[in-house]
């Protein structure tokens, strides 16, 4: 890394070098960060393929196309697939030019397995210990100028796998925080400083399909801790009704909460 000199009032050296600075001769800051190496030793790390298609042109062929996330992966490779915890071996690394001896991290190849196995979009092949639960800490920026709201329920998109999620405390716009959050269904994830590829998420509002927060997974959390008991849409919709002045805002404060709940 080299200093850059910047000025955002007129983006100079931002977007491409600018003439006012001719003593400085080297890449602008977005040059300098397209051509930055976030993660130069994926390959080395344990095996990670989330499914992203299931190809099955005939019934003598089942592929399962995606990007390698991290890790390497040849044929003859024992992976688990995962959160079923069924296991295989790969048979073979299919490419458009013909197959490969060896793939890494972060090609997109198709991979077959030796045996028939249940494996969908969402599901992840693996190699090496991998967390598999439904709960976990995460630190979350939220980017939405709506807040984050522990009594609503949320998209969460980890890899291939979208599912519905919630959390355990609230979050203003660009506030950074941690929390606890819980998914309706397993998710197969490490530790973000262990694997950024599984070890980070988005969250979507499920009403304006808006990508409202990114996180990073801290660690996994206790899967027999039971989240406190949010009301039932019944409830809800009777708080409302009751906490608005008017008989048209109750009308139109649950005709809101409807439109959410359907979305």
């Amino acid at each position: 890394m080299y200093p850059i000199p910047l000025s955002a009032l007129h983006g100079d050296n931002v977007i491409s070098r600018s003439n006012r600075t001719p003593w400085f001769d080297r890449p602008s800051l977005l040059e300098y960060l397209e051509a930055l190496d976030v993660d130069s030793d994926a390959a080395a790390k344990p095996f990670r393929f989330p499914v992203q298609l299931v190809l099955r042109p005939h019934d003598a062929f089942r592929g399962y196309a995606g990007q390698i996330v991290s890790g390497t992966v040849r044929p003859g490779d024992s992976v688990t697939v995962q959160p079923s915890g069924a296991t295989a071996r790969i048979a073979r690394v299919v490419t458009w030019d013909g197959d490969l001896a060896s793939a890494h991290a972060p090609m997109s190849v198709m991979l077959t397995l030796d045996t028939e196995v249940d494996v969908s979009r969402g599901d992840v092949l693996t190699h090496g210990a991998a967390h598999v639960g439904r709960r976990f800490e995460a630190e979350v920026v939220w980017m939405d100028e709506r807040s984050l709201d522990p009594a609503r329920v949320y998209l969460l998109k980890h890899g291939t796998r979208t599912v519905t999620a919630e959390v355990n405390r609230g979050l203003m716009l660009n506030q950074i925080g941690q929390l606890t959050v819980t998914a309706a269904r397993p998710l197969v994830f490490d530790r973000y400083r262990d694997n950024r590829g599984t070890g980070s998420f988005i969250l979507i509002d499920p009403s304006t399909h808006f990508t409202s927060g990114a996180g990073m997974i801290v660690e996994p959390a206790r899967e027999d801790v039971v989240p406190a008991t949010r009301p039932s849409a019944a409830q809800r919709l009777a708080q409302l009704a009751r906490a608005a002045a008017s008989d048209g805002d109750a009308a139109e404060a649950v005709g809101r909460a409807l439109e959410e709940m359907l979305t």
